[in-house]
């Protein structure tokens, strides 16, 4: 009897690719799926039934760390619908998901989720490695415990994660750059607003910011370019007044760039009399985001396509516990460029699982 195995070999792939073209899964270039389907057909493979449903009976215990998510920062809400949607496909394969959450603006709830989520004694986790002091914490307790984990969305170096699955923050910034540079003419200056002070405990916000400033340094060095930092307790009369001030002192400033999720709050700051001047680019498209967008407040949104990360990182841990198909050491996502034009024709496999939920 034809299996699997016997596909992937002759087609010189993992079993766990194989896998996910029988089950449709994605992940799968074009001309890979168009090889294996013609060996499928060739060799007139059938899924065995029954071989599936013993395989089932091994059961995998997984766990999943994230931050949650309110009306204020919803953008943890689209990584964990993935999450969800990809935790009832693998159930199928024996695999359990058990979700974790915690308050990203409090380093001991993110401790305390972790003090439960160990408690389960899983097979493998994912994680948001959220604060740099605590997840070596964290991690020290999986090696030690030899559990594996991936991480999802921050890329923490230092750690014998199995992989790291989100945008290439860096580069990220290198396009807001530019997208910046597009948005200005001559005699502009720019202004890049951090909404919290403690950057570090956030290293995508820092690298979007590293990639920004190195666009502007090797291809306009004469570009005056501003901050302002906010701590994430600043209240928003504080923000909106110290945001306003420096316009008034800085008129020259027509382009806004805000390396996280909340250049829509930004927008809510600014007095609508100097919003109609400036040109806003952000990353990440939730519902507030893509309002601004849509208002035409925001030029640019830059998209990490989030709801693509949670779900790849249940499928990825999945075929490592169930196929042991180990991972690149990074699986990036797109970097996005999204404008009101082209929103409605993006997305649209996070839209299509809201629909059918």
């Amino acid at each position: 009897m034809i299996t699997i195995k016997d596909i992937a070999k002759e087609a010189n792939v993992s079993a766990g690719t194989v896998d996910r073209v029988l089950h449709n899964r994605g992940g799968v270039s074009s001309s890979t799926e168009t090889k294996i389907r013609k060996i499928l057909k060739q060799k007139k493979f059938k899924i065995n039934l029954i071989a599936s449903s013993l395989a089932m009976k091994k059961h995998h215990n997984l766990a999943t760390l994230i931050p949650q998510y309110d009306e204020q920062n919803l953008f943890w809400k689209s990584p964990y619908s993935g999450i969800q949607k990809a935790s009832q496909e693998v159930s199928a394969y024996g695999i359990e998901n058990h979700v974790f959450v915690f308050d990203q603006f409090d380093p001991k709830s993110y401790l305390k989720a972790f003090s439960k989520l160990i408690k389960t004694e899983p097979d493998a986790v994912v994680m948001v490695p959220f604060f740099y002091k605590e997840t070596s914490r964290i991690i020290k307790e999986l090696d030690e415990k030899k559990i594996p984990y991936l991480f999802l969305n921050a890329d923490v170096k230092g750690f014998n994660n199995l992989c790291y699955i989100g945008q290439k923050s860096f580069d990220a910034g290198i396009l807001s750059g530019k997208l910046s540079y597009l948005c200005s003419k001559k005699g502009d200056e720019f202004l890049i607003i951090l909404t919290r002070k403690n950057i570090h405990d956030y290293e995508a916000n820092n690298q979007r910011f590293k990639g920004f400033k190195k666009y502007f340094e090797k291809n306009f060095p004469d570009a005056q370019i501003h901050q302002l930092r906010f701590d994430q307790s600043d209240g928003f009369k504080k923000v909106a007044k110290k945001i306003n001030d420096f316009l008034i002192k800085h008129p020259q400033v027509k382009v806004v760039m805000v390396p996280s999720s909340r250049v829509s709050y930004i927008c809510e700051a600014i007095q609508d009399d100097k919003l109609l001047g400036l040109n806003l680019v952000g990353f990440d498209t939730t519902p507030q985001n893509v309002q601004a967008l849509n208002k035409g407040i925001v030029a640019f949104l830059i998209s990490q396509k989030s709801f693509n990360q949670g779900y790849k990182s249940i499928t990825t841990i999945a075929n490592y516990l169930v196929h042991k198909e180990i991972p690149t050491n990074e699986i990036p996502t797109p970097l996005e460029i999204i404008t009101k034009e082209n929103y409605k024709y993006s997305h649209s496999e996070e839209r299509k699982y809201f629909n059918e939920s």
